[in-house]
């Protein structure tokens, strides 16, 4: 049975989730940011009512994805608020955890007050998973020389 919480109440997960993180997408598409430094910046994300907040996905005790509501995405600083950093560990993909873990972030979002989410997609086979779940594109940016996909969704 898979569980979403607060990160903030399972800090002991950090080392595991930034993994997943780094193994899923980061290696990918931020190969300059290392592991260390993931697990640094979700030190930052161990909140429940201020932004920056991540939540993680667990199976059991087991950490095996996690997703993060920030306040900037390092693009397009007149937007927010962003969900970012979705990853769920390869082996528990497709399974609807991704799912499980935005409608978590974006019911946060609404309860914080906002009325829009944003993201963005340097995966280009993402956005059509995105808009399987009623997000929107609203444009094209650039995230570290890839192209990205800016989408949105009403709260």
């Amino acid at each position: 049975m898979i569980k979403i919480d607060f990160l903030k109440n399972h800090p002991h997960v950090i080392p595991k989730i930034a993994n997943i993180w780094h193994e899923v997408s980061g290696k990918h598409w931020v190969p300059d940011v290392s592991l260390k430094q993931v697990i640094t910046k979700l030190t930052d994300h161990l909140n429940d009512q201020n932004l920056p907040i991540t939540f993680v996905s667990l199976d059991g005790q087991l950490p095996v994805g996690m997703c993060s509501l920030r306040e900037s995405a390092g693009i397009r600083p007149d937007i927010t608020p962003w969900l970012g950093s979705l990853a769920v560990d390869s082996k528990y993909q497709k399974q609807g955890i991704g799912k499980m873990l935005i409608d978590v972030a974006a019911l946060k979002a609404k309860q914080l007050g906002f009325e829009k989410l944003y993201l963005f997609a340097v995966d280009p086979t993402l956005p059509e998973y995105y808009e399987r779940l009623g997000w929107k594109k609203i444009g094209m940016d650039e995230f570290k020389s890839h192209p990205a996909t800016v989408m949105e969704i009403d709260l």
